[in-house]
């Protein structure tokens, strides 16, 4: 059976169009509005770098549990980080994350 290059091309342009894929007016006009929001993470650790730390895994955990990927998330300003005692650092640290 031979096909003429019309027929293919009307095919082709066919399948996209049910698929979604096709040209002209499939994209939307009007972008989604990007969400914005931050989290705040606490942690505590036997170094200022382990508490700082930990407190971005826990504003990474709070923001995933309100729907947010890890990989739309930042970290926002300077944790901040103090020593409580002779070994141990609290820390408060801030991510950024968007929709």
């Amino acid at each position: 059976m031979k096909r003429s290059f019309a027929g293919l091309t009307f095919a082709f342009a066919a399948a996209l169009g049910m698929t979604g894929l096709g040209g002209v007016g499939t994209a939307s006009a009007v972008p989604a509005p990007v969400t914005t929001e931050y989290f705040s993470g606490f942690g505590t650790g036997s170094s200022a770098w382990t508490a700082e730390n930990s407190a971005h895994n826990d504003a990474y955990t709070r923001a995933s549990f309100a729907g947010y990927p890890r990989y739309t998330c930042f970290p926002s300003g300077i944790p901040y980080t103090r020593q409580i005692s002779q070994f141990m650092y609290w820390s408060d640290a801030t991510v950024r994350c968007t929709k």
